[in-house]
């Protein structure tokens, strides 16, 4: 009984430790990035008069989504420093004496590293797509002052021009290409004088070009004039920075709705490899921490003092985020599967982890 009382409270003291010196990483990343961040915006929020209480409200609901880009390091120093400190104090030497193995020692801190991965699923998938949309239109609205002219609905892209109406199946940010376009001409009365349809509008040399399409016009008594083409170069108004703001509309979808959406437009043979990439993302990102945590109980075992745990934790995290960063942007780019654009980097940090994990004892 009196061993069980023991284990009880060496956990809670590891776990303890872990948690308090990571939440310290946090306040300090956090600290440092909105001063930065509030810097670089208070132009902005200067020029568009926005009251204290609104940029207050904005980066409050911005903080959750820099809270899940800096969670991994997070883990990965609060785990280094934690596991450094007690080695040094000879915490760790005391309690393989009584019998912990370095495995059982760490146990409660990988455990902790699997709650919150699974917490963090349910968060990313429930709440942040919530503050997202609210931090996007407060900057969207209050900040830049644009007026609502369509967006993400019914699984569709709308936009609103002057005597014009968009309707797309899905956009290509970065190679400047709209899918299942649809634009609908209003006259002043609001009846529809054209209506052009095509499988996809390319923006190039300063114009759109439409390809396998129809255009279709109202003609007199009734008799609706059909024209197909192949490809058809045409003015519109709208260049692809006016089609940038749905681009944020998308980061607002749960994992779910990205896969009901790339399963959609693969099924009407539209290009998805760009969403199908933000959808594994998804699936990687919450990982991300435990994997870290995985990695850093060997590194913090071995590496001695407290500033070279930092300095390599540092490394580490930046070695993450640039890796992360290009296997995002060939995934995106079509040069490697969806699936491993997003999952390569917790696959080869997890992988060194468990490798060095399994000789910790020695």
């Amino acid at each position: 009984m009196s061993r069980w009382i023991n284990i009880k409270l060496t956990d809670k003291y590891i776990l303890s430790q872990v948690l308090f010196i990571s939440a310290l990483v946090l306040i300090i990343f956090l600290s440092i990035y909105l001063i930065f961040d509030f810097f670089e915006k208070i132009d902005n929020f200067w020029e568009a008069k926005v009251p204290s209480g609104t940029i207050i409200t904005y980066f409050l609901f911005h903080l959750p989504s820099v809270i899940i880009q800096i969670l991994p390091a997070t883990c990965l120093l609060g785990t280094l420093i934690s596991l450094g400190l007690l080695k040094k104090n000879n915490e760790f030497i005391v309690l393989k004496a009584c019998g912990f193995s370095p495995y059982r020692i760490t146990a409660p801190i990988i455990i902790l590293g699997i709650i919150i991965s699974v917490a963090l699923f349910f968060f990313n998938e429930t709440i942040l797509p919530k503050t997202i949309s609210k931090a996007q239109s407060i900057w969207r609205y209050k900040v830049e002052k644009k007026r609502p002219r369509g967006g993400y609905m019914q699984e569709k892209i709308w936009l609103k021009s002057k005597d014009m109406i968009y309707q797309i199946e899905g956009m290509d940010f970065k190679r400047n290409i709209m899918w299942g376009v649809n634009i609908y001409y209003f006259d002043k009365n609001f009846k529809i004088k054209r209506r052009l349809n095509a499988h996809k509008a390319c923006w190039g040399n300063g114009k759109w070009v439409l390809y396998q399409g129809i255009e279709q016009i109202p003609g007199k008594g009734g008799v609706l004039e059909i024209n197909q083409f192949t490809s058809k170069a045409i003015y519109l108004p709208e260049t692809p920075n006016d089609f940038q703001f749905i681009k944020q509309d998308y980061e607002r979808l749960n994992y779910f709705d990205l896969r009901h959406y790339v399963n959609k437009l693969k099924s009407k043979g539209y290009n998805a490899v760009s969403f199908e990439v933000e959808m594994w993302q998804k699936t990687a990102i919450p990982w991300a921490p435990l994997l870290m945590i995985i990695l850093a109980i060997p590194l913090g075992l071995k590496v001695g003092k407290t500033m070279k745990m930092i300095g390599l934790g540092l490394l580490i995290a930046l070695i993450f985020w640039a890796m992360q960063a290009l296997t995002l942007a060939l995934g995106k780019g079509g040069h490697l599967h969806s699936f491993l654009a997003a999952w390569i980097p917790n696959l080869l940090f997890g992988v060194w982890g468990i490798i060095m994990l399994r000789y910790v004892e020695e």
